[in-house]
């Protein structure tokens, strides 16, 4: 027994405090950008007189695909060689870019593919949140002459609060759990530039035999995301009510 020697060397410790900051940049750059891409997209699927289905079917596709097949898929994507990414980017004039191997460009990669990935999610959530909405307040809004973007603004937004929520808590835990990608992608490289905490958890735990640290900085990560949460669920209670 160590008693708090674990989260003092933790506190100070210059790697773990290198993945809580990475693991923080990806989810301040993956959750407004997922959510208000998944809002646009709902609120275009909800606008569609048929094959709402199938749209709602393609976009969620990419969630439903092995983690491993779509971290592949995604790494054929970025190639610094041969990737469509990259080959689009030469359409432009912009020379290849390195996506997994330059420490500038890593954290951007894995960025957009869980943009890509996790989207689909968000956009069934607040296309069932669109529905839920009573038609007659956006008559009666078009009929007082408001325009789409300000009966979005003044009603769809305001009445999605709960759903948005959801989406953001939702979108905070899976986002500072991250490992599955560095793992398949980059194992934290370069230079620890993508190592998440889970990830090093993991590195910690079953590959440098250090359990007592790797659990230390679980507890950590743990009371990081129940904080954001409690945060996140305060700020968007909602009282109205329709």
């Amino acid at each position: 027994f160590v008693g708090l020697q674990n989260y003092s060397k933790a506190m100070h410790h210059p790697i773990f405090l290198l993945t809580l900051q990475n693991t923080t940049l990806y989810a301040v750059m993956t959750i407004p950008t997922v959510i208000v891409l998944a809002l646009i997209v709902a609120l275009i699927i909800f606008q569609l007189p048929k094959l709402q289905g199938f749209f709602r079917g393609t976009v969620y596709f990419p969630l439903i695909i092995p983690i491993v097949i779509a971290a592949n898929i995604w790494a054929y994507i970025v190639n610094r060689d041969f990737g469509p990414l990259n080959a689009i980017l030469g359409w432009f004039g912009i020379p290849h870019i390195d996506w997994l191997g330059d420490p500038t460009w890593a954290i951007p990669a894995i960025v957009m593919m869980e943009i890509w990935r996790g989207f689909g999610f968000y956009v069934i959530i607040l296309f069932a949140a669109l529905q839920s909405v009573p038609k007659e307040l956006y008559e009666a809004a078009r009929i007082d002459g408001a325009r789409s973007l300000r009966i979005i603004w003044n009603i769809t937004i305001p009445l999605l609060r709960p759903a948005f929520g959801f989406c953001f808590i939702m979108a905070t835990i899976f986002n500072f759990q991250l490992f599955d990608p560095i793992y398949v992608l980059t194992k934290g490289g370069p230079a620890w530039k993508t190592s998440t905490v889970s990830w090093y958890v993991f590195q910690q735990a079953f590959e440098a035999d250090n359990v007592g640290f790797a659990s230390t900085m679980g507890v950590v990560l743990l009371i990081v995301i129940l904080t954001l949460s409690l945060i996140q669920l305060r700020f968007f209670r909602s009282d109205i009510e329709y």
